[in-house]
């Protein structure tokens, strides 16, 4: 009896995945970011560490300052330093309140029109106004061509553009002289701020504008 002889094969249809192949490649990816995210961490520590020692020597060099700063001063320094800003403050006050006649003069030269004179000038305090200044009244005795020239001067002194240097100008007491003139007594109250000795510049300045 003949043997009967088989003859296998056997062809696979599709190619076989490699175990284990996606699972290192996952952990290739993991491993590396881990690896980033480490050396990040060290560099910013490293950084932190830097600032922070770097922060304490300039904290360290500035009270090394102070302290030197502090050291080159002695306690007699220190009095005479404030006894000489006790002076200046005193010697500021004094000045801000002291009264200066001049800008009033200079006042009075601009506005005087041609054909009147003045004369028997008063300068006088009137007590204090709300703000604790020194009142200042002025009082003069003048002489003008004529009524039309006073009422002139009148309109001058009351201008809006000297409010800030005299109020309440009063021209009083005319008189008609024998030659036609006429006198007459001019009064005034002086703005305390146009005679303090320290606005004595400025206040020129806008007087001889």
């Amino acid at each position: 009896m003949a043997e009967t002889k088989f003859q296998t094969s056997f062809i696979p249809k599709k190619p076989l995945m490699q175990e284990g192949t996606g699972s290192k490649t996952g952990m290739s990816i993991f491993l590396l970011i881990s690896i980033l995210i480490f050396l990040a961490s060290i560099g910013i520590a490293g950084y932190v560490f830097l600032e922070n020692k770097f922060l304490a020597q300039q904290i360290t060099t500035e009270q090394q300052t102070i302290t030197k700063n502090q050291s080159s001063f002695d306690t007699a320094t220190i009095d005479n330093i404030v006894e000489l800003n006790s002076r200046i403050t005193v010697a500021q006050t004094l000045l801000n309140n002291h009264i200066a006649v001049s800008p009033i003069f200079a006042f009075f030269q601009k506005t005087t029109l041609q054909n009147v004179r003045f004369k028997d000038f008063t300068f006088s305090s009137s007590g204090k106004d709300s703000n604790g200044n020194s009142v200042v009244a002025v009082t003069m005795s003048g002489q003008a061509r004529d009524f039309e020239t006073v009422a002139s001067q009148a309109d001058e002194f009351g201008l809006p553009d000297w409010k800030n240097i005299i109020t309440q100008p009063k021209i009083s007491n005319l008189v008609l002289n024998s030659d036609g003139s006429v006198s007459f007594t001019f009064s005034a109250m002086v703005v305390p701020a146009f005679l303090s000795y320290a606005n004595t510049q400025s206040s020129n300045a806008s007087v001889t504008q």
